[in-house]
């Protein structure tokens, strides 16, 4: 008897062992949770976030019909800067934080184009949390366009799978500033955070990313204070798709790769499905050079072929930090925020475009200067407060020229 027990115990054990491997593994799908694992715990990212596309479920968003390559006038700039009392070089920066490209624009003509670790100028590399800028400038839009009439509109106005919801009835102007006070942990790193369960839903259990933010309730009145959580990205992205009636992929390509002469790319999404929906906090993927463009863009107020594509005061908007818990921290290094933007604490006329491990779009309109950066640095943001100082010698050396 007991050996009939144990020899059952062990064909349950292989079926659970097998039906685990074919789901972690899936050789007949395109896409696997092995994939995903593998990438994201490899200790070198930089090849993982230039190839996401062939790792997780994606909507691809063609090109301008006629592509704008930025004209170049590549100079030899000497950058360097002082950190902690030594003297340091972008190489140096580069090559400690696993850097894959820089490239510096003064007054829209490319002076400084370097790669490494095996990037070109061809490859898609992945946004992160840039792409909750990109949102946030479609909102803009959505604005210009009579689309969408207020931020002060509740979400649920134009995202009705959060109607009724915590989120629904948060505004869109809270979600810009992170304030919509939902009881959200955004940790990366922390096993058991809701960001981990957000990644693990979408990326490993393909759910519907929208259901599973629409569960989350309020900890504190929204507009208090400064948490920067996801889902009110995510919310904004439903808010965009709503006021367009369209994916987020197609929105893209209609109101910024075809006017700004984008080459194309590709957005990740929630699963594998033809109602698939692009994450709106992270993952759009595009090459360097189109960064800079997105950056162009906004920082000249939303101007594209003669057109004002943006409001009169978007560019204000979104830069400003609403509140006092928005506002930038010099002596602790401690970035500020507008609305789905940054403010470094060490440059009064920057903004920018961040995400996680080094993605950088930095807008300087009293230098004339853009700087874009893409990596794999993990210690971005975290510990790094080396970052800040390299972008802005390298701002300073191109707006000598």
């Amino acid at each position: 008897m007991i050996k009939k027990g144990a020899i059952g115990a062990a064909i349950v054990l292989g079926i659970v062992v097998v039906t685990f491997l074919a789901w972690f593994y899936r050789p007949w799908a395109p896409y696997s949770p092995a994939g995903v694992w593998e990438g994201r715990n490899a200790e070198d990212r930089t090849a993982f976030y230039r190839s996401m596309a062939d790792v997780f479920p994606n909507r691809e968003i063609p090109g301008a019909a006629n592509p704008v390559r930025l004209p170049r006038d590549i100079r030899g700039l000497n950058i360097s800067y002082q950190y902690e009392g030594e003297e340091r070089t972008v190489a140096d920066y580069a090559r400690e934080h696993d850097i894959t490209g820089l490239m510096l624009v003064k007054d829209g003509r490319v002076v400084l184009e370097e790669y490494w670790h095996g990037e070109t100028a061809d490859d898609l590399h992945t946004s992160w949390s840039v792409a909750k800028s990109v949102v946030a400038t479609l909102i803009g839009m959505g604005i210009k366009d009579g689309l969408i009439d207020s931020v002060d509109d509740p979400v649920e106005k134009y995202a009705p799978v959060y109607k009724g919801t915590a989120v629904g009835e948060t505004s869109i102007r809270h979600m810009l500033m992170m304030s919509s006070g939902l009881d959200f942990k955004e940790d990366y790193e922390v096993v058991g955070s809701d960001m981990r369960k957000l990644f693990f839903n979408v990326f490993f259990l393909n759910r519907d990313v929208d259901k599973f933010v629409r569960r989350y309730d309020r900890a504190r009145e929204a507009g208090t204070d400064f948490v920067y959580q996801s889902p009110n990205s995510i919310a904004l992205a439903a808010v965009v798709r709503g006021a367009y009636g369209e994916n987020l992929a197609t929105i893209a390509q209609e109101k910024l790769f075809e006017p700004l002469g984008l080459e194309g790319g590709n957005w990740l999404l929630d699963r594998n499905a033809k109602d698939g929906k692009e994450l709106g906090y992270c993952c759009l993927n595009i090459r360097l050079e189109d960064y800079a463009k997105l950056g162009l863009f906004v920082m000249n107020g939303g101007h594209a072929k003669g057109k004002d594509m943006l409001p009169d005061d978007w560019i204000h908007f979104i830069r400003t930090p609403p509140q006092a818990t928005h506002q930038p921290d010099a002596e602790t290094n401690k970035f500020g925020y507008g609305h789905h933007f940054w403010i470094p604490a060490h440059e009064e006329t920057v903004f920018a475009m961040a995400g996680y491990n080094g993605q950088v779009v930095w807008m300087d309109p009293s230098r004339g200067v853009v700087g874009v950066m893409t990596g794999a640095d993990q210690t971005y943001p975290g510990v790094n407060h080396e970052f800040a100082y390299m972008m802005g010698a390298a701002l300073d050396a191109a707006a000598g020229l």
